[in-house]
């Protein structure tokens, strides 16, 4: 019985190890600047990959789902 539960504690950690192992996941926290515009500046940790793509895609999803919401609320 106990070796049952400290296996389920075992993989519980392995997998909360390997979904900290994603694209959002970054080593320290020193700032990196990706651009300036209009005194906005806007910035990412430093060990984050693709900081960018990000960015982007945070946009974008976001247009989408406001695009969807109006479309809905309109109809």
């Amino acid at each position: 019985m106990k070796e049952n539960n400290n296996s389920e504690k075992t993989s519980e950690i392995e997998r909360s190890k390997s979904l900290k192992e994603n694209i959002l996941s970054y080593d320290d926290n020193e700032n990196q600047t990706l651009f300036k515009f209009l005194g906005i500046e806007m910035t990412a940790p430093k060990g984050l990959k693709n900081p960018r793509i990000v960015y982007i895609s945070f946009i974008v999803v976001n247009l989408f789902l406001l695009i969807i919401l109006k479309n809905l609320i309109s109809n």
